[in-house]
C-alpha cells in the first residue's frame, strides 16, 4: 500500500503554485464557516432579542477558551511540520500522538470546568433576568462541544501541516451543514411549513437556545470523529498509532507546545481584550455609530480570507523548509507568500472601497447606517495590503518557530497605537467613528509593516529547529 506523501515543499511547479494549492481549500472552508455563523445568528435571532443576547453574551468566553485551543493546535503542528521537513517520521508520529493525549485532556478540562460555570458566568457578565436562563441552559449544553472543537481543531491543523488540506475542509463543511439542520430540527417546535403553495408538516424538538448549543455539540463531535479516523487512516506516512511511546507524556514535545502556544494564546486574548475596550469607546458615539461599526467590522471580515489561507499554507511550508535546514527556501516562500497576499488585498481592497454600500446593506435598510458604515469600509480599504502581510508574516514567523515577534506586534499595535489613538481622535479631536477606524488602519499598517521588516531582517532563522531530539 503506497504511503500518501506529507513533504508539500515541492507540490507545484513553482513556491507561487505550491501557496495556491494548499492556501485555497483553508480560504473555503473560511467562506463556509461565515456561512454557518450567518445561518446560526439568523435562525436563533428567529427566537426574538432574549435569544440572541443569551448567545451573545457567552460568546466573548467562547472566544477566549478558543484561543487556548488554538495555541495549542499552534504549538504542536509546527513542530509537526519542522519534523516533516527534517524527515524525521518517528519525532512527527510522536509529535501526533502527543496531540491525542493532550486533546483528551485538556479537551475534558475545558468542558468541565465551563460545564461547572454555566449557571455564574452570565450572572457575571450582567446578564438581564429575562436572559439569564436563556444564557444558563445555552452555556450548559454548547460547553461540551469545547471537548469536540479540541479535536477538530488540533486534528485539521495537522492535516494540513501533512499538505492535506481537502480532509479538514470536507469534514468541516460537513459540519456545518449538520449544524443547520440539527438547528432546524433542535431549536424550533413540530410545526407546519409553506413551501411552494404546499403545508408540510415539518417535526422539531422546540429547545430553543439549548437547541441550538446542542446542534453545535452534534455537529462538531461528528467532524472530530472523522477527522481522528482520517489521522488514523495508515495510507498516510504519518499517522496516529496507539504505541506507548507515542502516547505517554514526551516533556520536549509538550514544553515546545507551550513555549510556542503561550504567546498565541496571549496575543490573541490581549486583541479580544483590546477590541472590548474599542467597543467600549465606540459605543459612546450613540447607536448609529455602534451599528455601523458592527456591520462594518461584519463586512470587512470577509476581505480577510485570502490572507488567512496564504498564512495557513506559509506555516506550513516555512516550518517544513525549516526542519529541512533549508532557511534560504523558507525565506523565499516568505516573499512570495507576501507578494501573493499584498497583491490579492490590493485588488480586494479596491472591491471594499468600491461596494461598500452595497455591503453594508445586505445587513441593514437602515439608511443612516449604510451610509455611515459605507464610509468605515472607504476608510479601512487602504490597510487592505499591508493587513495581509502581517497576517501572513506572522504565520512564517510561526512556521520558524517565533511566536513571540508576531506576539509583540500585535500587543504595541493594539494597546500602543489602536487604544490611545482611538481615544485621542474620538474624544480630543471628535473625528466620531472614523476617528475610530482611523487609529485601527494606523494599527493594522504599521503591523504589516514591522512584519516585513523582522521576517526580512532573518532573525528568525536562528536556533529555531525543534524536531531533533
Amino acid at each position: 500500500m503506497e504511503k500518501q506523501s506529507v513533504n508539500v515543499l515541492h507540490l507545484g511547479k513553482t513556491p507561487l503554485t505550491t501557496i495556491l494549492k494548499l492556501a485555497w481549500p483553508t480560504i473555503v472552508e473560511q467562506m463556509i464557516f461565515i456561512v454557518l455563523n450567518f445561518s446560526d445568528t439568523a435562525m436563533v435571532g428567529a427566537l426574538g432579542a432574549a435569544s440572541t443576547a443569551a448567545v451573545g453574551i457567552t460568546s466573548t468566553s467562547i472566544w477566549l477558551v478558543e484561543s487556548i485551543i488554538s495555541a495549542v493546535s499552534v504549538g504542536l503542528s509546527i513542530q509537526l511540520a519542522q519534523a516533516i521537513g527534517a524527515e524525521e517520521i518517528s519525532q512527527a508520529k510522536k509529535v501526533v500522538g502527543q496531540s491525542l493525549l493532550t486533546s483528551l485532556v485538556l479537551g475534558a478540562v475545558l468542558s468541565g470546568g465551563f460545564f461547572a460555570l454555566h449557571w455564574h458566568l452570565p450572572h457575571w457578565l450582567g446578564a438581564e433576568a429575562d436572559v439569564l436562563p436563556l444564557a444558563q441552559a445555552y452555556l450548559r449544553v454548547v460547553s461540551f462541544s469545547l471537548f469536540f472543537n479540541m479535536f477538530s481543531t488540533v486534528f485539521s491543523s495537522l492535516l494540513r501541516c501533512m499538505g492535506d488540506t481537502q480532509t479538514p475542509l470536507r469534514y468541516n463543511f460537513l459540519a456545518i451543514i449538520l449544524n443547520i439542520i440539527f438547528n432546524f430540527l433542535l431549536i424550533f417546535p413540530t410545526r407546519t411549513m409553506h413551501v411552494l403553495g404546499l403545508e408540510i408538516p415539518m417535526i422539531g424538538a422546540g429547545l430553543g437556545v439549548a437547541g441550538a448549543a446542542l446542534g453545535t455539540v452534534l455537529s462538531i463531535g461528528v467532524s472530530g470523529l472523522l477527522l481522528f479516523i482520517a489521522l488514523c487512516d495508515k495510507r498516510r506516512a504519518i499517522h496516529l498509532t496507539f504505541e506507548k511511546d507515542n502516547l505517554r507524556p514526551n516533556t520536549r514535545i509538550l514544553g515546545n507546545m507551550v513555549r510556542l502556544g503561550v504567546p498565541v494564546a496571549l496575543e490573541q486574548f490581549i486583541s479580544t481584550s483590546g477590541q472590548v475596550a474599542s467597543t467600549r469607546i465606540v459605543s459612546t458615539l450613540g447607536t448609529v455609530a455602534v451599528a455601523a461599526n458592527t456591520l462594518a467590522v461584519n463586512a470587512e471580515s470577509l476581505s480577510y480570507m485570502p490572507a488567512y489561507g496564504v498564512s495557513v499554507a506559509t506555516t506550513t511550508l516555512v516550518g517544513q523548509s525549516i526542519g529541512a535546514g533549508k532557511k534560504d527556501s523558507a525565506m523565499n516562500f516568505g516573499k512570495v507568500a507576501n507578494r501573493l497576499g499584498f497583491t490579492a488585498m490590493i485588488f480586494v481592497g479596491v472591491l471594499l472601497f468600491v461596494l461598500s454600500e452595497f455591503l453594508i446593506s445586505l445587513f441593514t435598510r437602515d439608511k443612516a447606517v449604510i451610509e455611515l458604515g459605507a464610509q468605515m469600509l472607504r476608510i479601512v480599504a487602504v490597510a487592505q495590503p499591508l493587513n495581509a502581510s502581517c497576517s501572513i508574516l506572522s504565520g512564517a514567523l510561526r512556521g520558524a518557530a517565533d511566536a513571540k515577534t508576531p506576539f509583540f506586534i500585535s500587543v504595541f499595535g493594539m494597546w500602543a497605537l489602536r487604544v490611545p489613538l482611538a481615544l485621542l481622535f474620538v474624544f480630543v479631536f471628535h473625528w466620531g467613528l472614523a476617528g475610530y477606524w482611523f487609529a485601527m488602519i494606523i494599527d493594522n499598517m504599521t503591523k504589516g509593516a514591522l512584519s516585513i521588516y523582522f521576517f526580512r531582517r532573518g532573525k528568525w532563522a536562528e536556533n529555531n529547529a525543534l524536531s531533533a531530539e
